[in-house]
């Protein structure tokens, strides 16, 4: 199977998992309101359309971005996983901090579509960069699942 497609369809599973995490930090009390429905609402307000969507739509809205986003960042990861560590759980929390580190650090913030992290909640925070980690490892292993590529001969 092509690495980009096998990485999107592990990203898009991986995401499950990382929405399980992201539920329990909501369950907590330590999320508040998930970054991927704020983002999408901040997109949706900046476009003129959030205020002609139902709710039913809009739910349908952001999750579906949050897939999209998580399909995508696999997509990135079949390409690049010959450059990261051959142990999946490291290349998984490498990749997902990675993935953390340009959402949260730079690409949301600057496009003001969420807020730097000196501007958020730490708890929030702590529990998107451990959904972060859950969603790199999971990718790893199904992408590894899916027919991923052995990993590379250690040199001695």
């Amino acid at each position: 199977m092509n690495p980009i497609v096998r990485g999107a369809l592990a990203g898009t599973a991986a995401t499950g998992f990382m929405s399980i995490a992201m539920a329990a930090g909501r369950a907590t009390g330590l999320l508040g309101k998930p970054p991927p429905k704020h983002i999408t609402e901040r997109v949706e307000e900046e476009a003129g359309v959030r205020h002609k969507l139902s709710e039913p739509a809009f739910l349908s809205s952001w999750l579906l971005a949050h897939v999209g986003y998580g399909a995508g960042a696999g997509a990135l990861f079949g390409l690049g996983r010959r450059l990261l560590p051959s142990s999946d759980i490291t290349a998984g929390l490498l990749y997902g901090g990675l993935v953390w580190s340009v959402s949260y650090l730079g690409l949301m913030p600057g496009l003001k579509l969420y807020p730097w992290p000196d501007e958020d909640q730490p708890s929030r925070q702590g529990v998107m960069i451990a959904a972060h980690a859950v969603y790199g490892v999971a990718l790893a292993l199904i992408d590894r699942r899916l027919g991923g590529e052995e990993p590379r001969a250690r040199m001695r």
